[in-house]
């Protein structure tokens, strides 16, 4: 593997491709991916760029369906998510990627019911030896990690169907 094509997959993997390389997507250049489909980026407002609404850092190996109530999460979560729009934000940033609490569909809840405007992401937390990273990552190959992540960018994280937003750089 040559050094651009090393630097192509691990941007791809940190979210960060040229717009050329997202051929099939359905969304158009100069448009934002939130948890409730494109807009543009002038009527995402005041953001907030970097928060989780939730974590569990139990570990990628511990982690699995049922760990959490999304109803009592969505009903903790809620009144701060209004009050930070009642406050003048009208964009949260979650960044909580999967195997540490991503939940896209619950963001799209919270989203519709607070009226905040919500992004979620998509890839690996690799903080503290690794622990966040799903045992199946270190068997795949660059390449395969970055058809993952812009499958979830194209086709939505299942089983939400939420597309993440991806960043682009021209």
């Amino acid at each position: 593997m040559n050094r651009r094509k090393f630097l192509e997959l691990a941007a791809a993997g940190a979210g960060v491709l040229p717009i050329s390389c997202l051929a099939g997507t359905r969304i158009r250049h100069g448009q934002a991916m939130t948890v409730l489909g494109p807009n543009t980026p002038e009527r995402l407002g005041r953001t907030l760029i970097h928060e989780h609404v939730m974590v569990d850092f139990i570990g990628a190996d511990a982690t699995r369906l049922g760990r959490y109530d999304p109803e009592g999460v969505f009903q903790k979560a809620l009144p701060h998510l209004r009050q930070v729009k009642s406050a003048g934000c009208h964009t949260l940033v979650d960044c909580t990627p999967a195997y540490i609490g991503r939940d896209a569909g619950l963001l799209r809840r919270l989203s519709q019911a607070s009226g905040l405007q919500m992004v979620t992401n998509t890839g690996f937390y690799g903080a503290a030896q690794n622990k966040y990273v799903p045992r199946f990552a270190y068997a795949e190959t660059a390449q395969q990690l970055a058809a993952r992540w812009v499958k979830e960018f194209e086709d939505g994280i299942p089983p939400s169907g939420v597309r993440p937003e991806l960043s682009r750089s021209a």
